[in-house]
Parts: C-alpha cells; sequence; structure tokens
C-alpha cells in the first residue's frame, strides 16, 4: 500500500508530525436462528485513520474511502491548527524491532460463501432433538493493518480468523432453561463443530435437572467465558496506564504489592499462538510485547499506549487501540493469559459451577464493585455436575480475586482471555 507520498503532502502542508493507520476487514458472516439460516452478510470494511501534528496541537481523522486520504490529511492539518496545545505531547513512536508473527491461514481466505452457510447449517444439524438451536453463527475474516509515520515507522500484517458458536436452549416443566453457548475461535480453517455443539447440548441436558442453590460463603467454579465478562468491566480497566494517570484506577500505587493472591499469575500476550488478538504491532505501529501483568499475586505492571506512556515517564507496551467512534487512540489488552494450576478443582463436595454471567456490564469499574445472575449456573455435588441452578454472586473483584482456592490445569481460550477454570471461596444469593 502507498502511503508515502501522502506524508510528503502532509509535510507540504506544514504538518510537524503525521501517522495514517488503515485496518482493514473482510468478512463472512452466517447466522443461523430457530433452525434456519436466517442471514448471510459479505462485507469489506476500509478504516483509515489519521493523526497530524503542528507545534504541539494534535488532530485526528477518518475516512473509509483512499480516494479522500488527502482530503482528510488536510482537514487533519485544520483541525491541528484550531486545537489547543497539548503540553504532554513529545512525538510520534520510532522504529523499533517486530517479532516475526504469523496468524495466517490462506484457507481461511479461501474460504466461499457457501462454505461459511454450509458451516452454519452442520451446526443447526448437529443439535440434538428435544433441544432447540435458538441462535448460531458462523463467520471467516481477514484482516489487514497497515501504520506509516513521519519518524520513519512503515510496517503492515495480515491475519485471518475462523469462529463458530451454537446457543441452545431446552424445555423444562416449568419453562424453557437458560442459553447454553458452545463456541470456537481459531486463527486455522479447521473447527470442532461436534465439540462446539456438544458443549451447549450437554450444559442444557444439566439444565433441566433444577437443583436447588443456598446462600453463603461457597466454593464457586468460574469458567473464563464468564470470568472474562467480569474482568473486562473491572480489572481490565484498571491495568490500563492510561487510567492509572487519570487516577481512575483502584491499583494506582500498587506495582510491587501483594494485591492478588498468590495462585494468580497473569500476562497480557499478543504473542499468543492461536490468540484472538495475536499481532505484530499495535495501532501506532509499537511492536507487541509480552508484559507481566501479575505475579504469583503481586502487581507488575500496566499497560500503555505511546502517548500515556510518554506522559508517565514508561514506555508503550504495545497496547494502543483505534476507537472507530471517536477517532482517539485509547489503550487496550490483547490475550490476557491466566496460567494454570496442577489441581482438579471439581474435588469439592459441595458448590457451584458458572458459565456465564449476567450483569457484569453494570460492574464499577473503579471500585470493582460487582452483582451478578449466575447464568448458566450449575450445581457440584461430591465432585460431579448434577444439575442446573440460579443464584447471585456479589462484591468486589479485588476481593474476589484475593480469595481463590484453586486454579485447573487446562487453559481454554476465549475471545480476550486465556485461562483455565479457577475455583472461588465467594458469597452467594438466591431468591
Amino acid at each position: 500500500m502507498e502511503l508515502s507520498k501522502t506524508l510528503k503532502y502532509g509535510e507540504k502542508l506544514g504538518l510537524d508530525e503525521l501517522e495514517i493507520f488503515v485496518h482493514i476487514t473482510d468478512v463472512i458472516d452466517v447466522e443461523g436462528e430457530l433452525g434456519e439460516i436466517s442471514k448471510t452478510n459479505k462485507a469489506k470494511e476500509t478504516d483509515i485513520f489519521v493523526r497530524g501534528i503542528v507545534d504541539k496541537r494534535v488532530g485526528f481523522g477518518f475516512t473509509n474511502d483512499m480516494r479522500f486520504l488527502n482530503d482528510t490529511v488536510k482537514k487533519v492539518y485544520s483541525s491541528a491548527r484550531a486545537n489547543k496545545k497539548d503540553k504532554n505531547w513529545q512525538d510520534l513512536p520510532e522504529v523499533k524491532k517486530y517479532h516475526d508473527i504469523e496468524e495466517y491461514d490462506s484457507e481461511i481466505e479461501k474460504m466461499s460463501v457457501e462454505e461459511v452457510i454450509d458451516t452454519c447449517q452442520e451446526i443447526i444439524d448437529l443439535t440434538p432433538e428435544g433441544i432447540t438451536p435458538a441462535f448460531c453463527d458462523a463467520r471467516r475474516e481477514v484482516g489487514e493493518k497497515y501504520c506509516i509515520n513521519t519518524n520513519g515507522i512503515e510496517i503492515s500484517e495480515r491475519g485471518t480468523w475462523n469462529a463458530a458458536y451454537s446457543y441452545l436452549v431446552g424445555k423444562t416443566k416449568t419453562g424453557v432453561t437458560p442459553g447454553c453457548l458452545g463456541i470456537e475461535i481459531t486463527r486455522r480453517k479447521n473447527l470442532n463443530l461436534e465439540k462446539i455443539v456438544s458443549s451447549a447440548a450437554d450444559d442444557v441436558k444439566l439444565s433441566k435437572n433444577l437443583k436447588k442453590a443456598g446462600s453463603g460463603l461457597k466454593d464457586v467454579i468460574i469458567h473464563p467465558y464468564a470470568l472474562e465478562d467480569l474482568l473486562c468491566y473491572t480489572l481490565l480497566t484498571s491495568i490500563l496506564g492510561e487510567n492509572v494517570v487519570r487516577g481512575k484506577s483502584f491499583l494506582k500505587g500498587k506495582i510491587g504489592s501483594q494485591v492478588f493472591s498468590e495462585k494468580l499469575t497473569m500476562t497480557d500476550d499478543p504473542l499468543y499462538k492461536n490468540g484472538v488478538s495475536t499481532m505484530k504491532f499495535d495501532f501506532e505501529g509499537v511492536p507487541a510485547e509480552r508484559t507481566s501483568l501479575i505475579k504469583d499475586g503481586i502487581l507488575e505492571n500496566f499497560l500503555w499506549n505511546d502517548y500515556w506512556a510518554k506522559i508517565a515517564g514508561k514506555r508503550s507496551t504495545g497496547n494502543a487501540y483505534r476507537n472507530i467512534l471517536k477517532g482517539t487512540v485509547e489503550t487496550k489488552p490483547t490475550n490476557i493469559v491466566i496460567e494454570e494450576g496442577n489441581d482438579n478443582i471439581f474435588d469439592i463436595k459441595e458448590g457451584y459451577y458458572v458459565k456465564g454471567f449476567q450483569g457484569a456490564h453494570s460492574s464499577n469499574p473503579e471500585s470493582g464493585e460487582f452483582s451478578v445472575v449466575c447464568n448458566p449456573g450449575f450445581k457440584v455435588e461430591n465432585g460431579e455436575i448434577t444439575g442446573g441452578c440460579v443464584f447471585m454472586i456479589s462484591g468486589n473483584i479485588y476481593d474476589l480475586l484475593k480469595n481463590i482456592e484453586e486454579i485447573g490445569r487446562e487453559k481454554i481460550t476465549g475471545t480476550n482471555i486465556i485461562s483455565p477454570l479457577i475455583r472461588f471461596k465467594v458469597h452467594t444469593a438466591t431468591k
């Protein structure tokens, strides 16, 4: 992609610095509803983000058409001149060494609309009799990123994703079971559709056997899909450097402190093989790198983009992200990896197992307070999952992460989190 001429155009206009970031997505997405294919979408989108600086005055621009790139640069120049000086501005990122990351599969790019439709239909066909395939989806995506700036960065990469999910429900004597999800996201072509459907179907069957939940301090095993929802609205906002600088993080001033259970080790790993957010560079062209966040319960680092890192006297961890609605540069985790333990966490006399939360989005990101309905939830008796149940847990994410009882042996890959099952001591409540 030839963007160097646009840099020269920006310099001729009078821009001191100029950055262009291009993100292209090519998607085929097929949805199913109530046992039938309901929607097919094929789309290719181009998002072009422009950032220009004149005398510490920063302007942002956006277009989705390369033909209007020069016009966008001109508007960015005018915007920058009209803005107030940013006293914290230093400069755009500079060239550094990149890791050799390859998360592209040509077989995914070659997939046709018909192949994706067939995948979605197979999910429907695999659903056991007596269980309703409420929703399902098959998706193939190819992504391209380009970044160039006047400090010498000129880098690009391609990636592919293949994903499918099945969301199933079943009838009970009094109504229907909770919706149960089976999902897989991979950077390679092959999907295990049987496993996707069977995992959801097994949960539906268990949910039909309704068990009574109790209140009090209980052993609760949380699946990574549920934990991901909770962490995204609490802990993962507090580890962002910009929130630390702004005084909006509970973790400010706690680097080096034993904040969490010694059983917890967590890394932000954009180099993780087959991770959803595995990448060579971030949305500023800064090399992606592993960042140790928590080691044996001790808080070690925060995540930074280039701008906020320089304000804090740090260096970017390669976690810049473009907000398409605002056009601004923000900070975002990549693949959050929680290290496995060595325990069979179902080895308990009585407790609960949670695969989904309702209400996690209402959590308080600054304090970490949360109150969620565990749905689907299951009863565990003598090490076995015996049936479904509905209950609530509430509290504070930092207290929860201090009270880790055990961590499982096998990592499970979610959208943002790669983690084993984790067992906590937590207060439950029922109606």
